[in-house]
């Protein structure tokens, strides 16, 4: 397996097309080409990270945090420089897995749900996803052969179906000028032809609408491109059941992390029954955590938004940016099904505060 073909893997475990527009995923370090040898995951790009995979005898890092964020424009004595540098002299390869790994039904934010014991029951902010249907106009006898041609271009694959098309029968009319060159009629005379509708979904590719004009047997196809939003399973964040006090929660996660709780916000004393979790920073989800859930787990929260929150009655635990640590393992055991190749996760704890 080359880089390549690892990373159009990686594509179907997290879509790189889900990152946010401000993030840095994919391949920052290494090239399409190179053979992978193994692979590690882990949190953050090291030094000491390096060293341990080139010790695995792995060619291939797996980080959760881009090194390369924002964008730098000259390698030079910086520690980020000296990290790239050591990568590039010992023919590595650095891929990125960052907010899209995060906006998975199987993400970061369900991993460290599953690895605190709790169960998770949804999404906190759930996405939708975007798709187009087309609904065209043929002439019933043409409709068979056009058909194939539209599923031969790329309509009608849904899931793990393809060739999904939708049909009714009706009547059409038009009156071609003296200028037109009409599949069916006669110039200047009004025609009534019976037709089909066909509708089928597509990805709302314009090269695909161009080519379905080009396969049309009428040289002015009728047609619309409808855009459809559904709910998915996918989203950022989720919320889970827990049935106890918050002092039980704390104590659960003492327990079942390697990081120690930076500060607890306990905005009231009732019974939880229901925890949302978003890893990384996320006390920007607070409003939305209050809507869904009774307490908040996830880092880097400051006392203005700990003391709003506390005014509320709200309940926050700030576990610290490294919970998102559960990752490594659990991106390790989505990849060893997936790949034969040597999977491992890093040793290296990466917290800066400890």
């Amino acid at each position: 397996m080359n880089i390549k073909e690892l990373m159009a893997v990686l594509n179907t475990v997290a879509p790189f097309k889900d990152a946010e527009d401000w993030d840095n995923v994919g391949l920052l370090v290494g090239s399409n080409d190179n053979t992978v040898t193994g692979v590690m995951t882990t949190l953050d790009c090291n030094l000491d990270v390096i060293d341990e995979a080139l010790n695995e005898n792995v060619n291939t890092i797996i980080a959760h945090h881009p090194i390369i964020f924002p964008k730098i424009s000259k390698l030079d004595d910086s520690y980020q420089s000296k990290i790239i540098k050591t990568l590039i002299k010992n023919d590595m390869n650095l891929i990125v897995m960052h907010t899209n790994l995060d906006h998975q039904d199987d993400g970061v934010s369900v991993m460290i749900a599953e690895t605190l014991g709790l169960k998770v029951v949804s999404p906190l902010i759930r996405h939708d996803a975007v798709t187009y249907k087309l609904r065209v106009n043929i002439p019933k006898e043409d409709k068979e052969t056009f058909k194939k041609e539209l599923s031969d271009i790329g309509f009608g694959n849904q899931g793990d179906y393809s060739e999904c098309f939708f049909e009714y029968d009706v009547q059409g009319q038009f009156r071609p000028n003296e200028h037109a060159n009409p599949t069916i009629g006669t110039h200047n005379e009004l025609e009534y032809v019976d037709e089909v509708i066909i509708e089928a979904i597509f990805d709302g590719s314009t090269d695909k609408i161009l080519k379905m004009i080009e396969a049309h047997p009428y040289e002015e196809p009728a047609y619309d491109v409808f855009t459809i939003t559904k709910p998915t399973s996918n989203g950022l964040g989720v919320v889970a059941e827990f049935n106890g006090t918050m002092d039980a929660l704390v104590k659960q996660i003492k327990t079942s992390s390697k990081t120690p709780i930076v500060n607890v916000v306990k905005g009231n004393d009732e019974k939880l029954a229901r925890v949302a979790i978003v890893g990384g920073s996320g006390a920007s989800f607070i409003s939305q955590a209050m809507r869904q859930a009774d307490c908040l787990i996830t880092g880097d929260i400051k006392y203005h938004e700990a003391f709003d929150a506390k005014e509320q009655g709200f309940n926050l635990i700030d576990a610290g940016h490294y919970l998102e640590y559960m990752m490594i393992d659990g991106l390790k055991n989505i990849l060893a099904e997936k790949i034969a190749l040597k999977v491992v996760s890093t040793n290296i704890n990466t917290n800066p505060f400890m």
